[in-house]
């Protein structure tokens, strides 16, 4: 069994015993909680095994931590910065330590989460905003590339491209390269696609093998050098 399936599992086993738990005492504040928790054991992490310049990022919430980004990019010096429940807040309050160690590129995608407990979206963009700049005052030399938030039910279509709208403009004004991964995961009905997903929110590893196609380009240029 790969590792990512195995860790997978135990994600999807400690999920399912934290909703069961949720129905026997309050859902949100218990999920609430859990979150929290989760956020501080993965700084904590992050504090213990830091950064090293050169190291390309991936940063962002639930969707970039599943994902096992050293197996999905082997070639490549890619670190995990995902945190699950993660918001704009959240990151922005996270991210000294990374730009500090100077990566050579950032791949940023967060906001879903801002669009059902996050802040007005006024300030959720304001936070947006203030990551990316913070990265290129604190790492001028650091590539930013802003990834688009995927698709959820259908019900947050004209949410997620409103949002999308949005970073995209901040980007192109930024001169910050955009990629737009929302039509390859858009089902006709305005949802995620099925096969992408097993929850209309995470990725199943097909969705992750569409995920890492999409990213290939722009990764090829942060490839290991062989000696």
């Amino acid at each position: 069994m790969k590792k990512w399936i195995a860790r997978f599992s135990i994600a999807l086993n400690l999920l399912i015993v934290v909703l069961a738990l949720g129905a026997w005492f309050n859902r949100d504040v218990f999920i609430s909680a859990f979150v929290e928790q989760l956020y501080i054991a993965r700084v904590s992490f992050f504090d213990s095994y830091p950064l090293e310049a050169g190291d390309v990022v991936m940063l962002g919430d639930s969707i970039t931590h599943g994902g096992e980004w050293t197996e999905i990019f082997p070639a490549h010096n890619v670190k995990n910065r995902g945190i699950g429940g993660d918001t704009t807040a959240g990151v922005l309050k996270r991210l000294d330590p990374i730009v500090a160690s100077k990566p050579a590129a950032i791949f940023l995608k967060i906001g879903t989460n801002d669009l059902t407990h996050g802040p007005e979206r006024d300030v959720s963009y304001q936070q947006y905003r203030g990551i990316l700049n913070t990265i290129q005052s604190e790492s001028p030399a650091t590539d930013i590339y802003v990834q688009s938030v995927l698709p959820r039910k259908a019900e947050f279509r004209e949410e997620v491209e409103a949002y999308n709208r949005e970073i995209r403009e901040m980007a192109n004004e930024l001169d910050i390269t955009y990629i737009n991964l929302y039509p390859s995961f858009l089902a006709p009905d305005g949802s995620i696609r099925d096969e992408l997903t097993y929850d209309e929110i995470h990725l199943t590893g097909q969705g992750y093998q569409l995920w890492q196609s999409l990213l290939t380009p722009a990764m090829s240029g942060y490839r290991i050098q062989q000696p």
